[in-house]
């Protein structure tokens, strides 16, 4: 196994960059732990079936985005593919390898400004880091250039539902019950209103596959999962094989 660091370029919102890096930085102790409380553990069901759209991965190239302590990087790792676990903050990132989800090449670097080459890869994933990405349009750019044709990009999001009575509920769960239980377990109340706010404010799942599709996504799939609380988007690079892996999510296939 690898680490690479690359400089994380603070290009304007930069401010917002450095800010963001320096919260994950300081939930890394309590992060993972957080995570299946505060989702009481569906999160890792969510992660399983994202892995799972990505279809038959061995031998092939995946990059896990904004991967965190890596469950996604380990989940690619189990499905046989060769995974590169990226993100901004070293010391999420050094928590993964010591827990032993992180195995393969791993890279500190800023997800919009990928040290790729072109269509390096034949899957991507990012899980509950889009929402924190302040260069969205050249994110999407950077995730487009590097897929191969015919690739998919798996997105795991938290969103927010659309049933009034859902969502309402939702909203007092964001307000107050996530920002006070991360908290107190974290000590960083602070840290879990932000994270709480994000997912509050980011783009509806339908403005987002639009946008997606605006930066040369020739296909987006919109999942709801748990009454709408999380969504999984599968995006497709034009090429061969894209349209009947996303046409097999529509239509409620069975994914191997």
């Amino acid at each position: 196994m690898s680490l690479l660091k690359y400089e994380v370029h603070d290009r304007a919102p930069g401010e917002r960059k450095r800010f963001i890096r320096d919260l994950f930085d300081a939930i890394v102790p309590t992060y993972d732990r957080l995570n299946r409380i505060l989702s009481l553990g569906i999160d890792t069901h969510w992660r399983k079936k994202a892995v799972r759209l990505l279809g038959d991965m061995r031998g092939k190239r995946a990059l896990d985005l904004c991967c965190g302590t890596g469950d996604v990087s380990r989940l690619l790792a189990r499905a046989g593919a060769s995974a590169v676990s990226l993100d901004f903050s070293l010391p999420m990132v050094l928590r993964g390898i010591a827990k032993g989800n992180i195995t393969g090449s791993a890279v500190i670097a800023d997800a919009s400004v990928l040290p790729f080459a072109d269509a390096r890869f034949s899957a991507l994933t990012v899980a509950f880091g889009i929402r924190n990405i302040p260069d969205l349009d050249a994110f999407m750019d950077e995730t487009l250039r590097v897929l191969e044709p015919g690739g998919v990009f798996v997105i795991l999001e938290l969103t927010r539902p659309r049933a009034r009575l859902a969502g309402g509920l939702y909203s007092v769960y964001l307000t107050r019950v996530l920002p006070f239980i991360g908290g107190i377990v974290s000590g960083k109340r602070l840290a879990y209103r932000y994270l709480a706010g994000t997912i509050g404010t980011f783009f509806d799942p339908v403005d987002l596959a639009a946008r997606l599709r605006a930066h040369g996504y020739g296909q987006v799939d919109i999942l709801p999962l748990t009454l709408g609380i999380a969504t999984i988007m599968v995006c497709g690079k034009s090429g061969q094989g894209s349209e009947e892996l996303l046409s097999a999510v529509v239509n409620g296939k069975k994914v191997p």
